[in-house]
Parts: C-alpha cells; sequence; structure tokens
C-alpha cells in the first residue's frame, strides 16, 4: 500500500514540474478600447466606430478576436464609458450620429 502513495506522489510532483515549466504568455496589446482613443488622439475630426475599427486593424495595435462584430461591441463599450462615467469620461458623442471624439 506504502508503494501506491509513493508512486501518486511522483506523480504529483511530476505534474507541478510540468506546471512550472510552462513558457510564458506573450505580453498582450492593446484593448480595441485603448487602441481607438490612439487612434483618436491621431484624428483631427470624430470617427464612427467603424473607422475607428478600420484604423486600428490597419496601424497594428489591435487584432481582431474570434468576435463577428468588433464594431458593435466597440460601439457599446464606448457608449458604456460616457453613460457610467459622465463628465470624466474619455470619450464624447459628436453631434454627427454615431461618431465620437476625445474629451478635451
Amino acid at each position: 500500500m506504502s508503494r501506491t502513495r509513493k508512486t501518486a506522489a511522483k506523480a504529483a510532483t511530476a505534474k507541478n514540474e510540468t506546471k512550472a515549466k510552462a513558457v510564458p504568455a506573450p505580453a498582450k496589446g492593446l484593448s480595441l478600447l485603448s487602441a481607438a482613443i490612439e487612434v483618436l488622439k491621431e484624428s483631427d475630426e470624430p470617427l464612427n466606430c467603424r473607422q475607428m475599427v478600420e484604423a486600428v486593424k490597419a496601424k497594428g495595435l489591435w487584432t481582431p478576436g474570434a468576435g463577428k462584430t468588433p464594431e458593435q461591441t466597440l460601439y457599446s463599450s464606448i457608449k458604456r464609458e460616457i453613460a457610467s462615467k459622465g463628465d470624466a469620461s474619455r470619450f464624447v458623442m459628436s453631434q454627427v450620429k454615431g461618431h465620437f471624439a476625445l474629451r478635451p
């Protein structure tokens, strides 16, 4: 019976050593929301979410994941930030429907 316990202990130790030797994950890039801020900093005019997503992809600031509608995700993230933070939000809605700019 003691032999079984020793075998189980060795297996558990080997498993923990394997986890410790794992390669660290690569550094993550910017989130889509952070990348959109970078694009808006360089823009002279307000942009809609589609324009922001295209610019972010073109500059290589963000790579799309498995989601099919990054424009809608970005739109809802910006609207949520404006609604929750109010005047402290980094974004402001433009007079043109669906366009956003950075708060001055």
